[in-house]
This record gives C-alpha cells, structure tokens and sequence, in this order.
C-alpha cells in the first residue's frame, strides 16, 4: 500500500495481581460529539449505519484494532507483478495466472492467514504498477485497462459480498476515462485513495491532495463510498505521527468520506503511544463508546512513557478525579480482568476497590495491579476502568 513497501511478505511485526496479558498505556479524553453520519451507496454493504472503520492487520503482534471497533477487511497485494506496455501485459515476466490460480490468492487473502476480512468489508487490489494514474496513456492504458476487466469480474467471483476497490493515487487524474468506465460498469464499486503522510509533509498539504482526491471521486461516481488507506506514521522513515495529526486525518476522513482503513498499523515502541491514545479516542467517538460519567481515571505507568513489557506485573497508580460539578456518591472500581476475543488473557485487580463521595474537583488514589502475560497476542489491549457511575478508556501498549 506504499511503494516503498514490501507487500507480499507476512509483517512480523485484591492487592494481589491476577495472571494475564499486555502492556502500556495511554488515557483517551471523553468525545464532547456523537460521530457524524455519511450517505452509504448500495455498494456499501459492509458498513452499519454512519462511518465505518476498517482494518488491514496480519502477522505477529498487531495492534488489535476490532476491540477498538474496527472491521478488519482484505487487501489483495500484487504478487502477480503486472506489468503492461504497448505490447500488452505480463505477469512475473510471463503469461498471466488462470482465473482459478487468480481467485484462489483472492480468497487466500480474505482468509484467515492473512487477513480474515468480513466477507461483506471491502476487497482492496493493490497492483500499484498496472494502477491506471500510473500507467502511460495510449496502448499501454487501454491494455491495462482490458487487464483490469478481466481481474475485477474475477474477483467478484471469489468475493461476491464485498465492495471491491483499488488502491490509487486518486489526486491523479491521467487516464480518468478508463478508471471512470470500470466504476460505470460497477466493476469497481467504491474508492480506496492513498491518505498516508510522507516525511516533511504539513498538514496543509495532506490535505490539500486528500482533498483533490475526494473530489476526483466523488465527480467520477458518487454512489461510491470512499475508503481512504491511512497510517500513524510518514514515509518512508516510518517515524510516527503526532496525536494532533492522528486528529487531523480523523476529522478529516469523517467529514469528506464514507469510512477509513488502517493499513497495517503498528505500535512497536514508546513512540507510539500518541497515536494509540488518539486513536482510542477517535474509536471511542466513532463507535459511541467514548469514555463517560463524571469520575474520570488518569494513569502513570512505572515506565513513564506508556510501556509495559510481557511477562511482567505492574503497579499503575490511579486518580479518580470528580470532573463534574455535582458531588458524585460513593461507589466502586469494577473487575476487568478476563480475555477478550482474538486478543489474548489478561489479569487485573485494584488496591482500593472503594471509592468515597467525592465533591466536585476533589479525588480518590487507587493502584491498579496488572499482570502482562508474555502470550499477550496484540501490541495494544483497551481497557475500560468502570467505577459504576463512570468509564474511562484505557489504551495499553504491549512491547
């Protein structure tokens, strides 16, 4: 999904505690506004009502984005190696796979070994170098084009279900007609632009070509939902963004389209932790789950930078603050220890499970007693640390 990348390979990327699994930290602010709704065409199958988010995510490790509310979805990357010319096109150099051989990678991809996208999420073809803005105009086009039909109606077969787009460069317009046709004939029905951030660019400019982009597509077909591929870092350093930009690229792709995908996000170090905790937040908006009441929980974990490593237990203080301007009754911290599906045990318990009434602005201490199972399966786990009256999102890093 960045040229940069390689694509075809798997990214490896009571006062006592309980037994478990993860790993550090990072506080989301309550949402102050419901998310907003989008128009859906009848393409959209796979997103509810409103905007939906969609995760690309495999291998060793990833930051676990359907417990934030993510739909995890497919994107096919190109190890075919497509090329076209004037003289036509070729695959790794030769003749081009059977439509079997074609529709079995397909489904390969929407499997469980690599993606596990919902049958009904969208289908993204990542052939960057048959990509029409990124072919010569001519015979060249019109060869790639006629490529295009052929491997479009084979993957509706593979996935009948799903909105099929291509990964683009959607700022671009050279050989418009032809992209316009495939999404004319409903070949392609939705739009998968490129949103990432490369070293160097300012907000300004990201959204400048995000921008552009949105209203290439939206004059080319507008029944079709837009699904911008978005990540926390720039490249091709892979340094990771700031909180505020995280921000910026959510009130952005809310705004102007239909969903998101985050593609193979990461959070592989301390540096991740801004975009974690906005992320949790961003989620927390978009699903409606954002954190809530009038208690509100911060935290300072041992490593004061947000990480926790596996196998280990920690004692994380914790501040129950009163933000309201009411005096709160007294009430108590509830259990989340447990195991969340597809994310792995984990194990947690408090010092104080009592909290007293609290007038507005004062506060309660209590530790938070976390074991971090060293089979911990994401690089992120959320917590929701519920006082009964109160629920504060909890987003741990797990390094």
């Amino acid at each position: 999904m960045h040229r940069r990348k390689v694509r075809t390979a798997l990214r490896t990327r009571s006062a006592k505690p309980l037994a478990a699994t993860m790993a550090a930290l990072a506080l989301a602010a309550l949402p102050t506004t419901a998310p907003p709704a989008a128009a859906q065409s009848p393409e959209a199958q796979s997103a509810a009502a409103g905007f939906t988010v969609f995760t690309n995510e495999r291998g060793a490790h990833p930051p676990g984005m359907p417990q934030y509310g993510a739909t995890k979805a497919t994107v096919v990357y190109d190890v075919f190696a497509y090329r076209c010319d004037a003289a036509g096109c070729t695959s790794n150099g030769g003749a081009l796979p059977s439509q079997a051989t074609y529709e079995a990678k397909v489904k390969e991809y929407m499997g469980t070994s690599q993606f596990g996208g919902a049958a009904t999420a969208p289908v993204v073809l990542d052939f960057e170098d048959i990509e029409l803005t990124q072919v010569p105009t001519g015979q060249a086009a019109t060869n790639a084009y006629n490529l295009w039909r052929q491997l479009l109606t084979w993957t509706r077969n593979a996935a009948p279900q799903a909105p099929i787009c291509h990964y683009g460069y959607d700022w671009q317009t050279r050989n418009q007609e032809l992209i316009k046709q495939l999404h004319d004939d409903n070949l392609l029905n939705c739009f998968a632009p490129r949103a990432y951030f490369d070293d160097g660019q300012s907000l300004t400019a990201w959204t400048s070509r995000f921008d552009a982009s949105v209203a290439r597509d939206r004059a080319m077909a507008p029944s079709h939902p837009i699904y911008p591929y978005v990540n926390p870092v720039s490249f091709p350093s892979e340094t990771y963004q700031p909180g505020n930009s995280w921000a910026h690229v959510f009130q952005n792709v809310k705004a102007k389209a239909d969903g998101v995908v985050l593609w193979e996000t990461s959070a592989k170090n301390a540096n991740a932790c801004a975009w974690v905790s906005q992320n949790s937040y961003e989620m927390g908006v978009v699903t409606g789950t954002g954190s809530s009441g009038p208690l509100r929980a911060s935290a300072t974990p041992p490593s004061g930078n947000c990480t926790v490593t596996r196998g280990s237990q920690v004692a994380i203080p914790v501040t129950i603050t009163n933000t309201s301007t009411s005096t709160t009754p007294a009430t108590q911290m509830q259990s989340i220890g447990g195991q969340a599906p597809g994310v792995g045990t984990y194990g947690t318990g408090w010092q104080y499970w009592n909290i007293p009434s609290l007038a507005p602005g004062a506060t309660a201490q209590t530790t938070l007693y976390l074991d971090v199972a060293a089979t911990q399966v994401t690089s992120t786990v959320l917590l929701h640390l519920k006082t009964g009256v109160s629920d504060t999102r909890l987003a741990l890093i797990v390094l």
